[in-house]
């Protein structure tokens, strides 16, 4: 054994020469590798010493002479059942995961006596990717190097005032939850709860001193939650004292809300899909809790489910396609509807937002490609044909100049863009122009996108442009 350990680590410290000559990925690529080997390895000395351990405490066997009354035997204890084998987790460089992970590495790795610093540091190298890996992937692998590679981590990782600033962080970019739905309530509170726990760990406790971060967090993150379960707090509140008004309170208040909210009972649908226990089934019940749905049994052979339909707009048992409100509306009303019922542009759906939206099919009306709803459509506008030609050359009144002033046709309007961005416009009418103009800052603003184009344009009198690139948006 003793041999082996020697020949190993001749490899090892071959090994880490090799790899200073190696470029940046297949570097990396012979690091992983290494560590795999390497970790077969201590695995295998492990179980070798495992089994020379018993004979060593064993000592020698008793011959000639010997006083077996005077021996004493050292056996090792029966181990009853076996521990399953204990796989450290990955970690990649994401601050908030550090502290689990170095807390898991330490007690398995870092704390053991009988591991040498260089196995350890092997350890450590197969135990890290991504940006983690990056920031200690060039340092030769020997004992002395290995505590450089650990403060290196808790340095850039590590440093208390890094991983607070990523927990309120994370509570920033809680997601928001827009609807009164159990599963969305209750995603938030936990959410929230498990940041402020984390901070309260680390002895950074938001809920104490004489001005605690929780009276800072509190208007944000109650503004996540709906509207309806904000109304109810400020009621419950306003006739309180001052002192019930705090974040610990809201949180015990939303959950409470959450918990009353479609409870499961012996005879629905959930209940039933839980003792199922399938897999299949378990989708969709989180499918139906995202959309809102709720589910109602329909034989005791099948669960057969089915979608109570609710119009944002009148409130109906149908889908939006079928509101007469909405379809008897014109464009603008539709768009003002939409607005103000909160649903999405691209399904005409509440809970979600149109860049969230799963659905990509482009509306389809007259060939438009937008991402908006068919029903969203803007009514047809009367243009002339667009020539395929690259180069080509228009007459307008734009590049005219007069010196002499006039009266212009002139009209504010609405413009509309896709996803439903609006602002009000000056229109001037000319006549004398074969294509119309909209100015670069008011396309931008309405989200206007387009294919760019070569074109040259000629004034009143002949005067000819340079060629110039523009871009034709819809």
């Amino acid at each position: 054994l003793e041999l082996t350990e020697a020949l190993f680590r001749e490899t090892d410290a071959l090994q880490a020469e090799w790899e200073q000559d190696l470029e940046a990925g297949e570097r990396k690529a012979a690091i992983e590798d290494w560590a795999k080997s390497r970790r077969r390895f201590l695995e295998a000395r492990a179980r070798a010493q495992g089994r020379l351990r018993p004979k060593q405490l064993n000592g020698p066997s008793c011959s000639e002479g010997c006083n077996s009354g005077n021996l004493r035997q050292t056996t090792a204890p029966a181990r009853i059942g076996k521990l399953p084998e204990l796989t450290l987790p990955q970690f990649d460089g994401e601050v908030l995961k550090f502290p689990t992970f170095w807390a898991q590495f330490e007690a398995s790795v870092h704390a053991d006596t009988e591991l040498d610093d260089a196995t350890k540091f092997a350890y450590l190298l197969s135990n890290t990717t991504g940006r983690a890996l990056g920031a200690i992937a060039g340092i030769p692998i020997t004992a002395a190097n290995y505590p450089q590679a650990v403060g290196i981590l808790q340095k850039r990782f590590g440093r208390p005032k890094i991983v607070a600033r990523a927990h309120l962080l994370a509570l920033w970019k809680a997601p928001e939850c827009r609807e009164m739905t159990r599963q969305g309530i209750q995603t938030l509170v936990d959410e929230i709860t498990k940041q402020l726990r984390c901070l309260a760990a680390m002895g950074k406790d938001p809920h104490s001193g004489e001005l605690p971060w929780s009276k800072a967090l509190m208007p944000g993150l109650k503004e996540k939650f709906p509207r309806e379960l904000q109304r109810d707090w400020d009621l419950k509140v306003g006739s309180g004292p001052e002192s019930e008004d705090n974040l610990e309170k809201f949180l015990e208040f939303a959950q409470l809300q959450a918990d009353s909210l479609s409870p499961p009972d012996e005879f629905s649908p959930e209940a039933s899909r839980e003792e199922k226990g399938g897999e299949a089934t378990r989708k969709e019940l989180k499918s139906a809790e995202r959309k809102g749905r709720d589910c109602v049994a329909s034989s005791a052979a099948a669960l057969v489910t089915s979608v109570q339909r609710v119009c944002p707009f009148c409130e109906g048992d149908h889908d939006v396609t079928g509101c007469q409100r909405f379809l008897d509306a014109g464009y603008s009303a539709r768009m003002s509807m939409s607005r103000e019922k909160g649903v999405c542009y691209k399904c005409l759906k509440t809970g979600h937002r149109a860049r969230e939206c799963r659905t990509s099919r482009p509306c389809g009306v007259d060939g438009c490609r937008q991402p908006h709803h068919q029903l969203l459509h803007p009514p047809a506008t009367r243009e002339p044909p667009r020539s395929p030609e690259p180069d080509q050359s228009h007459q307008s009144l734009l590049a005219a100049r007069n010196t002499r002033g006039g009266s212009l046709q002139t009209i504010r309007a609405r413009a509309y863009g896709p996803d439903g961005n609006q602002v009000v416009v000056n229109c001037l009418f000319d006549t004398g122009s074969q294509v119309s103009f909209i100015r670069k800052d008011v396309a931008e603003v309405l989200g206007l996108t387009g294919a760019h184009e070569r074109c040259r344009f000629t004034a009143l009198g002949g005067r000819v442009g340079p060629v110039r690139r523009w871009r034709r948006v819809e």
